[in-house]
Parts: structure tokens; C-alpha cells; sequence
């Protein structure tokens, strides 16, 4: 089982965020779909910008912790969202 760890950007706030998961398909379709989800729902829409592949849950687990830590903050702003013109 390939686990992925995702960025999403919200362009309407300013926003990301960042999640792990085996299926992304179905996560972005909760986040952009129809359903009201706390705290996701008024940021819509949620473009993917970043994925990374795993095969262990613990290597994604710690990817996804520094994707959410404040130097990964600076790292997705300052060189990942460049690449689409955010």
C-alpha cells in the first residue's frame, strides 16, 4: 500500500493544507465535494500542489509532520507554490 502525503491550497484564503492518506482521489473529493466539512468547506476550492509517494506509514507520517511544521510552511511558500504562480 502506497501511502501519500498531499498539500492542498486554498487561492480564495491564502491557506494550505497538509495530509496523508492511501487515497487521495477520495480526499479530494471530500474537500472540494458537496458535503460541509468544519473548518475546510469555506476555503474551497482546495487545489493539490504537492504529493509525495511512501511505502510505510512511518516515513509519511514523519514527511507529513515536517510538510506541517513551520520550516515546511516556509519550504511549500517559498518553492513549491512559485511553481504554479501562487
Amino acid at each position: 500500500m502506497l501511502y501519500k502525503v498531499y498539500v492542498l491550497y486554498s487561492t480564495s484564503h491564502n491557506r494550505l493544507f497538509t495530509g496523508m492518506t492511501t487515497s487521495l482521489g477520495e480526499q479530494m473529493q471530500l474537500f472540494n465535494g458537496d458535503r460541509e466539512i468544519e473548518g475546510m468547506s469555506e476555503l474551497k476550492p482546495w487545489t493539490l500542489v504537492h504529493m509525495e509517494l511512501f511505502n510505510n506509514e512511518a516515513e509519511a507520517s514523519m514527511r507529513e509532520s515536517f510538510l506541517k511544521s513551520p520550516q515546511g510552511q516556509g519550504y511549500v511558500r517559498s518553492d513549491i507554490l512559485s511553481l504554479f504562480g501562487f
